[in-house]
């Protein structure tokens, strides 16, 4: 969870990459469709180059299927994206803004969502970053905390 323009698609971006090699079969997709992807970011294209398309991605891995959806601004496009996932996955990685109202995305996931099994991570902003390869190692940190978090949760060995 993070404010506006905080990096949380770029941390999503770094959990995907870093649960990637741990992954037996895995499906991305960007607007809907699915593309081949070998771990890098996709940028939106020129004038948005520093801004990384939302996506969706799942991931396999032995009994366990994880799934990371960036785009959880919009709360209704959000629910859809949830529920074309919900009963395959184990894990679902959702990138939030930090507010809550009614009609947020996370008011959405409160109302229809089983509470137990949230875990926020908070992304902070920093506004003084501007090269996108910055942007992204600025956010390795947490995304590695993210997915040691997935990886011990299905008893993978955490990343070194």
């Amino acid at each position: 969870m993070g404010e506006e323009n905080s990096g949380k698609t770029t941390t999503a971006w770094v959990v995907y990459q870093r649960l990637l090699p741990y992954a037996s079969s895995s499906r991305i997709f960007i607007k809907g469709t699915p593309v081949m992807n070998h771990g890098e970011i996709v940028y939106k294209p020129v004038s948005y180059d520093k801004q990384p398309e939302d996506f969706k991605a799942i991931l396999a891995r032995e009994d366990y299927k994880i799934a990371i959806i960036s785009g959880g601004d919009d709360p209704n496009l959000l629910k859809d994206e949830i529920d074309s996932v919900y009963d395959e996955v184990d894990f679902i990685v959702i990138s939030l803004r930090s507010i809550k109202r009614l009609g947020s995305s996370q008011q959405m996931i409160e109302d229809n969502y089983p509470k137990d099994y949230t875990r926020p991570f908070w992304i902070e902003r920093n506004p003084s970053l501007t090269h996108p390869m910055d942007i992204v190692n600025s956010k390795r940190p947490l995304g590695d905390r993210i997915a040691n978090y997935i990886l011990v949760q299905t008893t993978q060995r955490p990343l070194l």
